[in-house]
């Protein structure tokens, strides 16, 4: 793919950086319940699982609720960027996401592409923690991140590019977890002798 004139930005030019929900809880105040994705639900191959709940006493702001098109990263130990793409209406990050939206300029999954594949992910983590190692992003972190900007259209191809990339390797891994499980099987009867 020939790629025309490149420029440079920073997420934080072409993007919205969105921290998850934290939750409030006081005694004695009714609380209200807000579905969320968790930390647990962003995996290589997407997003999985049921959504989790967060409590809190006062309404979440309309930008904390999830977009098509959303990027998602762990905020701690950091290892996938997941396009949220649900067609649900109400949900929220938890607190251990952030949400990163967008602008009209940026192809959301161009922008997980280059997350999960250009070590971008790496340079925008903090090691921090006494005894256990923890990376963890912030969102000045994100924002500060320098990523180059091809046009919308070629930013699309890659992003598809990416998709499709990313579900090829899912396959593979799935035929040779196949391909192993069927030498076991093969294994186990050659040696079912009487």
């Amino acid at each position: 793919m020939q790629l025309s004139l490149i420029e440079k930005t920073t997420i934080g030019q072409c993007a919205t950086i969105i921290s998850g929900v934290l939750p409030q809880e006081k005694k004695n105040v009714k609380l209200l319940s807000f579905r969320a994705v968790l930390p647990g639900q962003l995996t290589a191959a997407g997003m999985s699982g049921e959504f989790g709940t967060v409590l809190r006493d006062t309404p979440c702001a309309p930008e904390q609720y999830l977009q098509p098109g959303d990027v998602l990263i762990k905020r701690l130990n950091p290892d996938c960027a997941v396009v949220f793409s649900q067609p649900v209406d109400q949900i929220v990050a938890s607190a251990n996401l952030f949400i990163i939206r967008p602008k009209p300029v940026l192809d959301s999954r161009f922008l997980a592409f280059l997350l999960e594949n250009s070590k971008l992910l790496k340079r925008i983590t903090q090691l921090s923690g006494v005894g256990t190692t923890v990376a963890a992003v912030t969102s000045q972190k994100i924002a500060e991140c320098e990523i180059p900007l091809p046009s919308l259209e070629e930013q699309i191809k890659i992003g598809q590019f990416g998709v499709l990339a990313k579900r090829k390797m899912l396959l593979l891994r799935e035929m040779i977890a196949e391909n192993d499980r069927l030498q076991q099987a093969l294994c186990g009867k050659l040696y079912q002798f009487n």
